[in-house]
């Protein structure tokens, strides 16, 4: 009892209580504050502390009225905007659908520290949410978690949106349902990606795309283009020092696991899982494809390619995946016309990939690898009622 109850009592310590109290009740006020609410009945003139007296009716108007760092809650209802998120900020959605009909994007991410959850986004011409970094240091710490994003990617072969022009027998991939595009640090947690062209796709235009994280998504019925992507567009590889040079591309050391992946690219070209580097200096390189689910899709469940000319794809990682029926269509670039579960293609680069603990099922091929270039490390894959287990070339 001797100096702590002599100290609660004394005037100084009760006023510095009080004090703190205070502060605590400001601090807490002004983190409420930093909460904007955006609903279809928005008004300037609500209080704007909940859906029902949102000061706001369009997500723009929320995002640009939030502090950066801050919270953007949008209320139930649907939103016919294309929502452009350029300041480091949550986004988080209760029964907001995001309508892009006639529209580049569903949403628009340029900044890092952006999270966007649990919308349904649709109907955008081009991506439903794109996330892209413009500069060599792309942008970082973006998470798109918990969305529907569907029927995006709709603009035409003539369409003027960039990601829509023909390339090869995909007539007119408008960037996938979501698009990382030279983006690093992020992930891409638990979306459901239906009825897009394509399902998920990280490139590196403006600069390298690596270390992301695609977990726990359901990518199906994506008709013209894979489900997942990984692909090389720009020319970072150095053959000298065997590396990327940062400040051009490359797409590396990213993770694709515990997804769902099935009937993609059944009226185009598309793969279950696609690691692709077209071109000369392009490299998509030591990606892991890891524990998914993968059936039904026009090209092999996991296809890595290098075309005549192409670029570095060396120390991919394919592992503890279940995949069932697939190549459906063939692959007219490797010349395989039955359906298989992995395949390895490249011409002239010398490729090395590890393909280890998969049980691969129902395929005529269960591997097959480019038989003068590709090697590869296999342990421990099972094969159940597949012909050819391994196949080189």
């Amino acid at each position: 009892m001797r100096s702590l109850s002599k100290f609660l009592y004394r005037p100084a310590a009760v006023a510095s209580a009080l004090a703190f109290a205070a502060w605590l009740a400001l601090s807490g006020a002004a983190a409420a504050s930093s909460v904007i609410y955006v609903a279809p009945g928005g008004s300037s003139g609500h209080s704007g502390n909940s859906c029902s007296s949102a000061k706001y009716a369009t997500i723009n108007d929320g995002v640009t009225a939030a502090a950066p760092g801050g919270k953007v809650v949008v209320c139930a209802g649907t939103y016919d905007e294309m929502v452009t998120v350029d300041k480091a900020l949550t986004l988080n959605a209760r029964s907001a659908t995001i309508d892009a009909t006639g529209l580049d994007n569903g949403v628009l991410i340029t900044h890092s520290n952006v999270s966007v959850g649990g919308f349904t986004v649709e109907n955008a011409t081009g991506e439903g949410i794109l996330a892209e970094g413009t500069s060599a240091t792309g942008i970082a710490h973006v998470k798109i978690d918990g969305n529907t994003v569907r029927h995006n990617d709709q603009g035409a072969p003539d369409s003027s949106y960039t990601e829509c022009q023909p390339n090869g027998q995909i007539p007119g991939d408008c960037g996938e349902g979501i698009h990382l595009m030279t983006v690093h640090d992020s992930k891409v947690l638990d979306n459901f990606v239906t009825r897009n062209s394509g399902g998920i796709l990280l490139t590196d235009e403006f600069g390298p795309n690596h270390d992301n994280l695609i977990a726990g998504n359901t990518v199906i019925d994506n008709a013209f283009d894979c489900g997942i992507t990984l692909a090389s567009h720009n020319a970072g590889w150095d053959p000298n020092s065997q590396t990327t040079t940062p400040s051009v591309g490359g797409v590396f050391r990213n993770t694709v696991v515990r997804n769902v992946i099935r009937r993609n690219g059944l009226k185009g070209e598309g793969a279950g899982v696609l690691i692709a580097a077209s071109f000369p200096l392009a490299a998509a390189y030591s990606n892991q494809v890891l524990d998914n689910s993968i059936s039904g899709n026009e090209l092999a469940g996991v296809t890595i390619h290098s075309h005549p000319g192409g670029g570095y794809i060396n120390n991919n990682v394919i592992s503890s995946n279940k995949i069932g029926r697939n190549n459906l269509g063939g692959d007219p670039d490797a010349g395989i016309g039955q359906t298989a579960g992995i395949v390895v293609y490249s011409t002239d680069q010398p490729t090395h990939v590890t393909i280890d603990h998969n049980l691969i099922f129902n395929d005529h091929f269960g591997i097959w690898l480019s038989s003068a270039t590709v090697t590869a490390t296999m342990a421990h894959n099972t094969f159940v009622h597949v012909a050819i287990p391994v196949k080189n070339g």
